[in-house]
């Protein structure tokens, strides 16, 4: 591993076999690098820099790398990281497009055709929807996140202030959830 692949790995922080490929490092290098050390394997095709500099949680930079460049941190998992439920969640749900598959069991899929390019931020290396869409998600998707969990973090949001009616409002009006929110509005406001 030269020096600028080095640099290039420490960037990306949790990577693929693919990215690595991508920087000029085959299968058999990354074998050679793990096994003398110079690289961690963090999960099967997931690997990191022992040096990269990282923040936040690994498991979800590893998701996202997993999952692939339009994957994000949502459903559950998402509403448990901006505090609005206690339980935590037993798999890592995520936001992915309508044909992404995977036999990971760790894993719960949450398949949309919403574009994955709205109501999504990037932070500490690995994307996750944003606080409005994960609620009105929640609201769209009661069948798998359960009602009472979705209307109870929708109004804990609002009641603690951590987002606003009319940011809702917005959200929903460019992720094309303007009748989830109409629906359960008088039951979120507090």
């Amino acid at each position: 591993m030269n020096k600028s692949q080095k640099t290039k790995i420490k960037k990306l922080g949790v990577f693929t076999l693919s990215q690595a490929k991508e920087i000029g490092l085959s299968q058999q290098e990354l074998s050679r690098l793990v096994a003398s050390d110079r690289l961690k394997r963090v999960a099967r095709g997931a690997y990191l820099h022992p040096e990269a500099d990282i923040e936040g949680d690994v498991g979800f930079q590893i998701a996202c790398a997993k999952l692939g460049s339009k994957a994000a941190i949502g459903g559950l998992t998402a509403l448990f990281h901006y505090n609005l439920i206690e339980q935590v969640p037993s798999k890592t749900w995520v936001i992915v497009p309508p044909d992404k598959k995977t036999r990971n069991s760790e894993y719960k899929l949450i398949r949309t055709k919403i574009s994955l390019d709205k109501g999504v931020i990037t932070e500490n290396g690995y994307r996750i929807v944003t606080l409005e869409r994960a609620i009105l998600e929640g609201l769209r998707f009661l069948t798998k996140i359960g009602e009472r969990t979705a209307v109870k973090a929708a109004r804990d949001a609002l009641i603690k202030r951590q987002t606003t009616l009319s940011k809702l409002g917005k959200a929903a009006k460019e992720l094309g959830l303007v009748s989830v929110l109409t629906k359960y509005q008088e039951v979120i406001v507090p």
